[in-house]
């Protein structure tokens, strides 16, 4: 049994010390809470991006160093990898030949600011085959560091520090308030953040309230999530503008070869399935017959100029619903949809070639002659799959051009 006098000397807790002690507790559970679940989906939101990016830069670079790798042309790769290596959040980007030995190992200059951090989020490498005319040529490592995880998880721990001593402050003058004035508005709060954790919306925003220092920590983690949203915002363009640049050729802006296979699957697809109009299609393959000796003769500069004309003059003369796409070089596709009955190869390959074989006016050089060989390939007459569709337009163009040279 306790003594009497013992209970008598212990000091009495008022009401208002209770209220106190058990709201600044609440308060700072439900802030601190608060405050890491928007941490974690935030860094959580970055390290998904950073893959993302991670994924298009390789998808990139693939793209990129595949001419020179077709050609072992070493100057090019790393003409390709050089600009990539200098984006921020990029470590490392290694080119490997079809044997898996590496061609071209590239680090960033910029040091790492948290290796941990690194080893944590992006322990690994992207890796990205190099494909060309269906062959594997070899692939391309990107590895990632913890730049912009750092900026945020520092901007995450100065905002938390500061939000937990707005709330020390505001508990000590708001416990008798507490239902109405401070439960209500941190409740409001870990909603939110748990809304944000779980769906990523950083658009929402927590409302003013009545209560000052609550809401300067509204305002500050409302500064938070505009500082999430506007790195969603830039992380998505970003990646939008990486999958735009994989999609399409640099120089003519047409789709490149990654996009005309994506194409023609989906619509080999399309056409098994559907029926009707698009039961049927054409594969048309163009190729310059004498670009090669321009592009000795006046120059790359000229020989871009030209490869630019001739791309601009064959998307001219599709309509809206075909597809042109320039495969590498000076060859081009064409895929051709939904065919009349009364469809002609001789006289659309006449037109095409009137309309895109004019002379090109090169600045101070004069006129280059452009001529043009066309071959077609009918699905599913000439073939059901993409390779057999290639072929055969291939072998079409050919015959077309060695057809005018005998």
């Amino acid at each position: 049994m306790i003594p009497s006098f013992f209970l008598m000397s212990r000091p009495r807790l008022t009401l208002h010390g209770i209220l106190a002690r058990y709201h600044f507790g609440v308060t700072l559970l439900a802030v601190t809470l608060a405050w890491i679940a928007i941490l974690l989906a935030g860094m959580t939101a970055l390290k998904s991006y950073a893959h993302q990016n991670l994924d298009m830069a390789a998808q990139l670079a693939s793209y990129g160093v595949e001419p020179g790798l077709v050609f072992n042309d070493q100057a090019a790769i790393q003409e390709a990898i050089d600009p990539l290596i200098r984006k921020d959040g990029i470590a490392r980007i290694r080119v490997l030949n079809s044997l898996g030995n590496p061609l071209l190992d590239r680090r960033s200059t910029t040091t790492d600011p948290a290796p941990f951090m690194t080893q944590m989020l992006l322990p690994t490498a992207v890796h990205a085959p190099i494909f060309h005319n269906g062959l594997e040529l070899g692939g391309v490592q990107v590895w990632g560091d913890s730049s912009a995880v750092m900026r945020f998880a520092k901007l995450g721990l100065l905002t938390g520090l500061a939000c937990l001593a707005l709330t020390i402050v505001g508990s000590m003058a708001l416990a008798r308030r507490i239902d109405r004035d401070l439960v209500q508005p941190l409740s409001d709060m870990a909603l939110l953040a748990h809304d944000v954790r779980l769906h990523r919306h950083f658009e929402k925003r927590v409302q003013p309230v009545g209560v000052a220092e609550l809401d300067r920590l509204g305002g500050d983690i409302n500064a938070l999530l505009e500082e999430l949203q506007g790195w969603q915002i830039g992380m998505e363009h970003e990646r939008a503008q990486l999958a735009h640049q994989a999609m399409h050729d640099p120089l003519t802006t047409l789709p490149n070869r990654t996009a005309f296979d994506e194409h023609l699957r989906q619509r080999i697809a399309m056409a098994q399935t559907a029926g009707g109009q698009h039961a049927s299609f054409a594969l048309i393959f163009i190729d310059a017959d004498n670009f090669k000796q321009a592009n000795d003769q006046y120059g790359h500069a000229m020989g871009d100029h030209v490869l630019i004309e001739l791309s601009r003059r064959i998307h001219d003369a599709t309509k809206d619903q075909d597809f042109a796409a320039r495969l590498g070089g000076d060859e081009f596709v064409i895929i051709l949809d939904k065919l009349d009955s009364d469809f002609s190869v001789d006289q659309f390959s006449a037109q095409l070639k009137t309309s895109v074989g004019r002379p090109i006016p090169l600045p101070g050089k004069g006129l280059y002659d452009a001529t043009i060989s066309v071959g077609f390939a009918f699905y599913p007459a000439d073939g059901t799959s993409a390779s057999d569709l290639l072929t055969a337009a291939d072998a079409a163009m050919y015959a077309d051009k060695f057809s005018r040279k005998i």
